[in-house]
């Protein structure tokens, strides 16, 4: 999928917003599986995953110089999760709890599922991982190899490696060492990042 299906999505292309839904299919799918909904089912997280992906369409500025598919997954991943701590909260207690002859049941218990254990950032947690972003970004500019970086970029918009191999005409395991030297590089800078 191309950047270009984006935009025209973004001002309401039908066959480019159908394009753009197909190619997003299986990650609203992955980040639904593990997640539950009071009272729902999981068409209903896939409905909240197309509308986080709906978001992401008509809010994306390709003039910041981020991916796309990076863009799009946060915005389905925190479109899912509001829409599970909404549901999941007390808010309707009251609603939740039935009279089974003359003993007080709350439908909480009744039904089996698992709670998602969900983590929230503060506000100084997201600005300092931006920070942290900013710095890693400068360190891989510096670091990484011409090839590495364009495997990278592939990566971060999730191709698999034989798919960038084919786009870069390379051989798979020429691909496949390069996407391990920049994992090796990312988790030594992130170890040392910790360590100060």
């Amino acid at each position: 999928m191309d950047e270009k299906d984006v935009i025209l999505a973004k001002y309401g292309d039908a066959e480019a917003i159908e394009k753009v839904f197909l190619r997003y299919k299986t990650n609203i799918l992955r980040n639904s599986k593990s997640l539950f909904i009071k009272g729902g089912d999981i068409d209903d997280l896939l409905q909240e995953g197309y509308i986080g992906l709906m978001k992401a369409i008509k809010s994306y500025d390709q003039s910041r110089e981020v991916c796309f598919s990076t863009f799009a997954n946060l915005c389905i991943k925190r479109q899912i999760i509001t829409a599970v701590k909404s549901s999941n909260s007390n808010k309707n207690q009251k609603l939740n709890t039935s009279i089974i002859g003359d003993k007080e049941v709350n439908l909480d218990d009744l039904a089996q599922y698992s709670k998602p254990s969900l983590t929230f950032y503060s506000p100084e947690d997201i600005l300092l991982g931006k920070e942290l972003v900013g710095e890693l970004g400068e360190f891989l500019n510096k670091t990484l190899t011409p090839l590495e970086k364009k495997v990278f970029l592939y990566t971060c918009k999730q191709y698999r490696y034989n798919e960038i191999a084919e786009i870069l005409n390379e051989p798979s395991k020429k691909i496949d060492n390069a996407i391990q030297r920049v994992r090796k590089k990312v988790l030594g800078y992130l170890a040392e990042y910790t360590k100060g």
